[in-house]
């Protein structure tokens, strides 16, 4: 279970998928004010949802949105054509729930994970944490990942830059390499086994009941 610390600081705070319109809405406004005019279209994020409705997990206080993180299984052609800096974020394309739910997803984009301004600490015992350490879990647990699996992602700031870092993702493709003009990072693990000891090695706890051997806390 999630530390009783996360419970006792943040007692009112959950987190949980996008499930309406309305959360679309939010996220939407949300990332208007951490990027601009270079944030997605409100269609184009409605779109994605209605594609795999779990790819976004919000951070809530109440009704108020804290902060999200969003992680979207995608093929392997559009995601080799991504990491290899041919395509756009714009023109990438989530898989929908029943493609994933067939088959599973090898490759999952991670596309976005904010937090509001006021609220970025470094990561240990703060929301971040508690949100990172729910969505990804239920991510691990879901039974929709294909292993190998690789998380895939850019950077948007130095800050961002320096987050992926800490949990171990490596640079992958230079910025000038990639049609956004932004570096290219990327993460795999070869078993769920491994995930997990990834997960514990960067301070993200283990909330469900697992049969994994050999995972344990360090660096």
């Amino acid at each position: 279970m999630l530390p009783q610390r996360y419970f006792d600081r943040f007692y009112d705070w959950i987190v949980r998928p996008a499930n309406t319109v309305r959360d679309i809405e939010k996220v939407y406004n949300f990332a208007t004010d951490a990027f601009g005019n270079t944030a997605f279209p409100l269609e184009q994020l409605k779109d994605w949802h209605e594609r795999y409705p779990e790819g976004r997990r919000l951070l809530c206080d109440g009704d108020l949105l804290l902060g999200y993180i969003s992680l979207w299984p995608i093929n392997p052609q559009q995601a080799d054509s991504f990491c290899q800096g041919t395509l756009s974020e714009r023109d990438l394309l989530p898989m929908t729930t029943n493609q994933v739910a067939q088959h599973g997803a090898q490759h999952w984009f991670l596309s976005s994970m904010i937090i509001e301004p006021a609220l970025r600490k470094p990561i240990k015992d703060n929301p971040i944490g508690m949100m990172l350490a729910m969505a990804l879990n239920s991510w691990a647990e879901s039974g929709l990942l294909q292993y190998p699996v690789t998380v895939f992602t850019a950077a948007y700031s130095p800050e961002g830059e320096a987050l992926l870092r800490r949990f171990g993702f490596a640079l992958t493709r230079s910025a000038d390499q990639m049609v956004d003009g932004e570096p290219l990072y990327c993460r795999s693990a070869a078993s769920k086994n491994e995930l997990f000891a990834i997960f514990a090695q960067r301070g993200i706890p283990l909330l469900f009941d697992n049969n994994l051997e050999g995972v344990s806390g360090g660096g």
